[in-house]
């Protein structure tokens, strides 16, 4: 209420334009590596075990985030209040002359650290779970996946987001942190526990309808464009 009454409602949308350009080569990238991975770390008879699904994931979330990570910061930046930038564009400008081109990839090791366990559970949840409830065999349903999709997303985020509060804090405040156990430090010595998962909740509405469609459209696509099903889906 307090940023609808400050801000306006379309406030909520702040930094979305980019966030919608970044999202696009991000999920591109995240889904189709997931894919590679798990073909590459499959064993002879085309199968993978838990922590090989595990890594597969983890690769997969690191491979998109590093390609995606400039345009995630600029995001971030023309989220805050009352922001000194015009656009995306002169954001980055003024970033790089100000705080030389490394600014472009603050936090980018917390958020590969952050992105790995996120990545490797949302995965491979979502593959045992529909293994589980499907024992490899076709139809699926779409309902059925939007769940399994929309309980992944929960287990990844929970498990792993007091990593993405230091990730977007480094982000957000530029020079406040000197590294990520700074941040660590500070968040804890200042707002205790509960610090790293300030925002939990909004975030989890988020999450999970944003990863349940996800999933869902991935298979739909998969579907549409004749992908054979590989032996490591299962």
């Amino acid at each position: 209420m307090k940023i609808i009454r400050e801000e306006g409602f379309l406030a909520f949308w702040k930094g979305n334009g980019v966030n919608i350009i970044r999202i696009f080569p991000y999920s591109a990238a995240q889904l189709a590596s997931n894919d590679t991975y798990k073909r590459l770390l499959a064993d002879e008879k085309h199968e993978l075990s838990v922590p090989r699904r595990l890594l597969a994931g983890a690769c997969a979330g690191m491979t998109a985030t590093a390609l995606t990570h400039p345009l995630d910061t600029v995001r971030l930046r023309l989220a805050l209040p009352n922001h000194p930038y015009k656009g995306a564009i002169d954001a980055a400008t003024i970033m790089i002359r100000t705080e030389g081109m490394i600014s472009m990839y603050k936090g980018l090791v917390p958020t590969l650290i952050g992105i790995a366990p996120y990545a490797a559970l949302n995965f491979a949840s979502y593959d045992l779970i529909k293994k589980w409830m499907y024992h490899g065999e076709r139809p699926q349903s779409a309902t059925a996946n939007l769940l399994v999709g929309g309980t992944s997303g929960t287990i990844a985020a929970s498990v792993c987001y007091p990593l993405d509060t230091i990730r977007r804090r480094m982000q957000m405040k530029g020079q406040a942190y000197k590294n990520q156990m700074d941040a660590f430090r500070t968040i804890m010595a200042k707002e205790g526990m509960r610090g790293f998962y300030r925002g939990w909740v909004a975030n989890t509405v988020k999450v999970v309808p944003q990863n349940a469609i996800r999933m869902v459209s991935y298979e739909a696509m998969k579907n549409v464009l004749g992908v054979k099903k590989a032996k490591t889906d299962t």
